[in-house]
């Protein structure tokens, strides 16, 4: 039995500030194959990696992130809500987190959030494109069917994934023809993995953080997990 690709959520985001570049290199360095990320375009239409859609929570500045420029965003520090030892850390644009890519060939699932242009989406597309892993490619996923579709008109080939409930989002993505399914890890049963596979999907978890729990879902047939504790999960297998 295949086991399930396991994906950090965020980075190493248990033990290092979520969506940084700090986060992302040491999920690298302890072996996650995958990360997931989440995106939104700023005021001049940058593409900013942060799950928020105002920097209130992760940073020491307050305002939504559509209505700040990059220069703006990259004055925030983003580390020192985790830790001192964090401060200084700044909100990476996809461009420099997708260019780990380049190095270490680390697969990267982009989230969109919130994208207000054609222009965002035509750009995400080409950094995917210009930093795609070695002998496979990136994911894109949302909760938003609509984003989806934006990205499939600009490159029918970028692998998409719907984000849900379940037995909602297996329905969408057949309809639809996304080849990932994305829900809560309690959500998903045998039953929701037997009916993706028997559609030819692939089925993700979020956001599992119990390594004792990892095997059940081996043997449920899940294809990737998604956790803050990657080396502990990674452990796991």
């Amino acid at each position: 039995m295949l086991k399930p690709i396991v994906e950090a959520h965020r980075g190493y985001s248990a033990r290092y500030p979520e969506n940084t570049l700090c986060a992302f290199r040491q999920a690298i360095a302890v072996g996650a194959p995958s990360i997931e990320l989440d995106v939104h375009a700023s005021a001049d239409g940058e593409i900013v990696v942060m799950h928020d859609g105002t920097v209130d929570r992760t940073s020491n500045g307050k305002g939504a992130i559509a209505q700040m420029t990059l220069a703006e965003l990259k004055k925030l520090d983003v580390g020192a809500w985790k830790g001192p030892e964090f401060a200084g850390e700044r909100i990476p644009t996809l461009a420099e987190a997708l260019a780990l890519t380049d190095a270490s060939n680390v697969a990267f699932n982009v989230e969109i959030k919130t994208f207000a242009s054609a222009k965002a989406v035509e750009k995400l597309v080409a950094l995917l494109h210009e930093h795609a892993p070695r002998g496979g490619s990136h994911v894109v996923s949302s909760f938003d069917v609509n984003a989806l579709l934006q990205v499939r008109a600009v490159d029918p080939a970028v692998p998409l994934c719907i984000l849900g409930n379940a037995d909602k989002i297996l329905h969408q993505a057949e309809e639809m023809d996304f080849p990932w399914i994305h829900s809560h890890f309690a959500a998903v049963n045998g039953d929701v993995v037997a009916a993706a596979h028997a559609q030819g999907r692939r089925v993700m978890i979020w956001t599992m953080d119990k390594p004792a729990l990892f095997q059940h879902y081996v043997r449920l047939g899940v294809d990737k997990v998604c956790t803050n504790c990657a080396a502990e999960m990674l452990a796991a297998q």
